[in-house]
């Protein structure tokens, strides 16, 4: 008997000894930096979803537009599958429902619920660094029509803007979420802003571009487009994902112009179009003009207006498609028959396109930077880029 209950004392303190570990183990692990949040980060947007359900009054695929950066910033992809399943499990739509934005990796990590009947929007911050959750939360009323009825209103708003209330998001998040409560922002266009991650005139006018030269040039098997945003602005953005133009494939080359050479090219220059075409091995350089004079004339907007209600009218006057035919707005600078070798000068370092089309004089420009003659070199009208000496 004494030697029985002896091996029975020594299994116990074995199973003691043994939980003792295990506890301090647990301890240990949790007082390891990120792992409160490995542990935690299961229910994180279990808690960001109902947080904006709470406020909101509810979640629903016909109401609700939700907004976020998830998959930007840093290591956020860890949530991807959870966010997911607490989307689906509200039988929202991707397509519909969400708008998944690019941003830089050392962003935070946000989410903006927009409910287009009451016009409220919840935007709400995360932690998941050190601990798991939600680090900031504000519900705001975004519905334009409201913010911009009065100028009391519009001042309302603009100190709302001035205090940051969405970290600095309040243009993208106003101008996107209303957008979409029409009913007439299209999914490829949306597709551009997930790219730009906001919603201006610059985007805008890409959009209408693009469709053009679709329209014109038909993007069908065996054609191509390389683009020249000379000058460039927001509107790159959509050629990168529209027609997959990365600078990286050499699909879109970008520069700037100086004044004087916007106003010697004139009809408010856009860019150049390449249009490649392997079925009649022919190759194309279409130069286009984009009138913002006239998107400002015809949208409503007023002189004296914020630059969130001038450009978000800018942009629901883009947005409508009977408007692109209108007079003036998208012009036809030249069209150019070119070949790979003059492509292939028009991509150079130095060289400016509009020369080697010879849609501009070097001789006639003077570069600040240079003090003197337009590029590199000692170019005369006899001897200039696109032509041999």
């Amino acid at each position: 008997m004494i030697g029985i209950n002896m091996i029975n004392i020594k299994r116990i303190k074995a199973k003691f000894i043994s939980f003792v570990f295990l506890a301090a183990l647990v301890i240990s692990l949790g007082s390891i930096p990120g792992m409160a949040a490995e542990v935690n980060k299961s229910e994180l947007m279990a808690q960001v979803f109902d947080a904006a359900e709470a406020d909101l009054g509810g979640i629903g695929p016909e109401d609700t537009l939700i907004i976020t950066d998830i998959g930007s910033p840093a290591e956020s992809y860890v949530f991807l599958d959870d966010f997911y399943s607490e989307f689906y499990d509200r039988d929202l739509q991707y397509t519909k429902n969400l708008l998944t934005v690019q941003n830089s990796r050392n962003s935070p990590l946000w989410f903006a619920f927009f409910d287009k009947f009451s016009g409220n929007c919840t935007y709400i911050e995360v932690s998941y660094e050190n601990e798991s959750e939600v680090s900031y939360q504000v519900t705001e009323n975004i519905d334009f029509c409201m913010l911009s009825k009065s100028p009391e209103s519009r001042a309302a708003w603009n100190e709302k803007v001035n205090e940051t209330v969405f970290d600095g998001r309040e243009f993208a998040i106003l101008t996107i979420s209303n957008a979409w409560a029409t009913g007439e922002l299209d999914y490829e266009l949306m597709q551009c802003l997930e790219l730009h991650n906001h919603f201006c005139p610059g985007i805008s006018s890409g959009y209408v571009l693009a469709n053009w030269i679709e329209e014109n040039y038909p993007l069908k098997k065996g054609v191509s487009y390389t683009v020249f945003s000379c000058p460039n602005w927001c509107k790159e953005d959509v050629f990168v994902k529209r027609w997959d133009a990365t600078p990286g494939k050499g699909g879109v080359w970008v520069s700037s112009l100086t004044d004087e050479e916007l106003e010697k090219i004139g009809n408010s220059t856009a860019g150049i179009f390449v249009v490649t075409d392997k079925n009649t091995e022919t190759m194309k350089a279409v130069v286009l003009g984009f009138d913002f004079d006239i998107v400002r004339a015809e949208c409503g907007a007023k002189a004296d207006d914020p630059a969130w209600v001038s450009k978000y009218l800018m942009d629901l006057w883009l947005m409508d498609k009977e408007n692109w035919d209108t007079e003036g707005l998208i012009s036809v600078i030249s069209v150019v028959d070119i070949d790979a070798d003059t492509l292939n000068e028009m991509k150079q370092a130095n060289t400016n396109p509009y020369i080697v089309l010879g849609l501009l004089n070097p001789t006639e420009i003077i570069n600040p930077s240079k003090n003197g003659i337009y590029g590199v070199g000692n170019w005369t009208n006899e001897s200039k880029p696109g032509q041999k000496a």
